[in-house]
């Protein structure tokens, strides 16, 4: 039985607009509260988005949730398609195949036919729309300025006025903003600087997939190809904490240039295509940087979060043991893989809101649990 029905959602990136569609449809009375006059400013907003699987050796947690993600999106791609069309948003993916080489382009590492290139800012526009055709209220100009354990939301208006408001549910979505809202829910997120890259070239020019080394090049879509993406690490208060990042990391096109990025997006491209390349050297590039957030263990965070007021027991050494807020959810630490993880995240969420079963095994669930950091910290200090 569903006993939450007012659920609140704060953040309008692909985060929150997946979280609307989701639990709307689960049929929650949903408010969605996005500080910008329009959704999808942030990293969301890029002009093209790649879709494609995470290669590990023995097919880790990281990579199954990716796995499952990209089923999940690639479904609601489909089902996204008529509310993309009667709302006149346009095309908002196609699965092209994604083609993964290893850093110097010299050695392919694995071809996925199923991997896509999506417009993210589309995407979330369908996702909204569809929200608020089952009942969701988007609020644009409505920045959450504090949020407490008991579903208490201060919002500051656009017009200057600040008000409070009590909901069932709260599920945090804001990205590299989280920390703000919950500072001592040991999340343990890392704001990421990136650039993409885009240039204009006829069809002509176009690659016939993606394809992925030191970075990743799309196909052109309506007349701009998209080239990325740097990655900068902005330094944090724990970026020597220890972490057990390595059972969850397989190869993607990020890894490796976390502490920082010497390469252009030039030479991304020319790595994968040196033709390519050298016609894009004489053209100027539309870059756009944006702010992604990312965890230590590069894992999402799904869930109910840590309930700081409650000190943990030496007895406690299971993620099901952990003290939770009871009103208070996260989907965050998204860092590059945004979209095959907002869909998938916003599912798991709306389950356990509603008291379902999740769409994951219980080892996933703890792979992307909100309070795992806080555990291992505990566990340590034993």
């Amino acid at each position: 039985m569903v006993t939450r029905a007012k659920v609140a959602i704060i953040g309008a990136g692909l985060a929150g607009a997946a979280c609307a569609r989701a639990l709307s449809r689960a049929g929650f009375s949903v408010t969605l509260l996005e500080a910008a006059d329009q959704p999808a400013t942030g990293a969301s907003g890029n002009p093209i988005g790649i879709l494609h699987p995470l290669i590990s050796k023995d097919h880790n947690l990281a990579s199954q949730w990716v796995e499952i993600g990209m089923a999940t999106t690639l479904r609601w791609l489909s089902e996204l398609s008529d509310v993309a069309r009667a709302q006149g948003i346009g095309t908002l993916g196609e699965s092209c195949g994604v083609l993964q080489m290893n850093a110097d382009a010299s050695e392919l590492v694995s071809w996925a036919p199923e991997g896509a290139w999506i417009k993210p800012a589309r995407f979330v526009q369908a996702c909204l729309a569809d929200a608020a055709a089952h009942g969701a209220e988007l609020v644009f100009g409505a920045r959450a300025v504090a949020v407490d354990a008991q579903g208490e939301v201060s919002i500051h208006s656009r017009g200057g006025e600040s008000h409070a408001q009590r909901f069932d549910a709260v599920v945090i979505c804001n990205a590299a903003d989280i920390h703000r809202l919950l500072p001592d829910a040991q999340l343990m997120l890392n704001s990421i600087r990136g650039t993409v890259s885009s240039y204009a070239l006829p069809m002509e020019r176009s690659l016939p997939t993606v394809i992925c080394a030191s970075g990743y090049a799309t196909p052109v879509v309506e007349g701009e190809m998209v080239v990325g993406a740097s990655y900068e690490r902005i330094e944090s208060d724990f970026d020597h904490e220890p972490d057990d990042s390595a059972q969850f990391r397989g190869q993607d096109v990020m890894e490796g240039v976390d502490e920082g990025d010497a390469l252009s997006n030039l030479d991304r491209l020319h790595v994968i295509s040196p033709s390519l390349a050298e016609i894009c050297a004489d053209l100027m590039p539309a870059d756009r940087t944006s702010i992604r957030s990312a965890t230590l263990d590069r894992m999402p965070h799904v869930g109910r979060v840590l309930d700081w007021t409650k000190p943990l027991a030496p007895s406690v050494s299971q993620i099901h043991q952990m003290p939770r807020c009871e009103r208070l959810w996260v989907l965050g630490g998204l860092g590059s893989r945004g979209l095959s993880s907002a869909p998938l995240g916003a599912e798991v969420i709306a389950a356990q809101i509603a008291g379902q079963p999740a769409p994951i095994s219980s080892r996933l669930l703890a792979a992307v649990d909100p309070t795992r950091f806080a555990l291992r910290r505990h566990q340590r200090r034993k």
